[in-house]
């Protein structure tokens, strides 16, 4: 594909030429990062625009097996319960920690003060770390509705401080914040698919590309050359969008190519980019995406989430599918569960989360 690139000689066109044609740029990836910054308002931004964990949010709704991995592994971090007040909140506290790293839960404390009345899951993707400079300490969160526009009212950000028992009377509402591992982050933890992201997001751009194809072909069906002179770049667009709406519509822009020349002689000639075994290229990159975002979620074997015949992993007899599940309990479930356990029963007395198994 690069050779080929290469073999196509623009120089052969002057300056002038090459300005009446309408040119394409090869898109560069740039890997979205997860950048912690201490804000004036007294919070800390998280990602660029402060919007890291709705870049998180996206990926999970675009990328199918990322998605179905969250769900189930969320899933089986919840169980089935502890039968206390945790219920309420714990299968929005175990999505977000497992999407995102970590989570925000709301303490409700009873009017006079004495007990714990109410435990509420507050989304992690609207809350921030509120950071004290003065104490070099984190006291709370900021909760906002919509991190994008914080000057709106329904944006505006409140200050939550956090869980203290000895302060229950004068903040009735408090927050718990836990993570995992944050190795390398001095505030937010990361989720543990961190290493994976690319190919999470490979595989979202490989859904937008393939929807593309359908809806624009795979290069531009036709050239149209006006010979008749160059008019002003202003004309050139308007002339450009009367044809693309005649001839192939907003849902197929971009189509064709149209290009203004003075005479057929210095009209550009446009040559393909030979691809080969397109078709294999295509399966590598679906099969070892799919191969590199298991391993992210740290999978031990495909079928225990009903995926076939990608990355290894045990066989499909339920023997073999039993001791996977009990290998993947002891490494990520169960670990998972011990972070909330350890959080909320010095609250609560102890607690035990049941686990539910695919097999019953």
């Amino acid at each position: 594909m690069i050779s080929a690139i290469r073999q196509y000689q623009l120089t052969t066109y002057t300056r002038e030429q090459m300005s009446n044609v309408q040119q394409f740029n090869f898109a560069k990836y740039q890997p979205t990062e997860a950048i912690e910054k201490e804000n004036r308002a007294g919070y800390i931004d998280y990602g660029d625009n402060n919007l890291y964990p709705q870049y998180l949010i996206n990926l999970y709704h675009n990328s199918p097996i990322h998605n179905a991995l969250v769900n189930s592994i969320a899933f089986m971090i919840s169980g089935k319960g502890t039968n206390t007040i945790l219920d309420n909140a714990l299968n929005g506290l175990t999505f977000d920690l497992k999407l995102q790293g970590q989570f925000v839960a709301e303490i409700i404390w009873s009017l006079d003060g004495t007990r714990v009345a109410q435990i509420n899951h507050l989304p992690f993707e609207n809350c921030r770390l509120a950071y004290d400079k003065d104490c070099e300490e984190i006291t709370g969160i900021y909760y906002s509705y919509d991190w994008s526009n914080t000057r709106s009212k329904k944006g505006k950000p409140t200050f939550i401080p956090l869980f203290d028992p000895s302060s229950s009377k004068e903040f009735p509402r408090q927050v718990i914040y836990q993570h995992s591992m944050c190795a390398g982050s001095m505030y937010y933890a990361k989720p543990d698919y961190y290493g994976s992201l690319n190919y999470i997001e490979l595989s979202y751009q490989m859904g937008l590309y393939h929807v593309n194809n359908i809806l624009n072909g795979l290069f531009p069906s036709f050239i149209i050359n006006f010979l008749n002179g160059i008019p002003q770049k202003e004309e050139r667009e308007q002339i450009r969008r009367e044809w693309e709406a005649r001839l192939s519509g907003a849902s197929n822009a971009g189509k064709f190519l149209m290009t203004f020349n003075e005479d057929p002689t210095r009209a550009p000639q446009i040559q393909d980019f030979p691809i080969s075994d397109a078709d294999k290229q295509y399966e590598f990159l679906s099969d070892e995406t799919a191969k590199q975002i298991m391993i992210g979620h740290r999978i031990t074997s495909p079928l225990l989430f009903g995926i076939r015949d990608v990355g290894g992993g045990f066989g499909s007899n339920k023997d073999e599918m039993i001791v996977a599940l009990d290998i993947f309990n002891h490494q990520v479930i169960q670990p998972y569960q011990r972070l909330i356990i350890d959080v909320f029963e010095p609250i609560l007395g102890d607690i035990q989360i049941e686990q539910n198994s695919p097999f019953e």
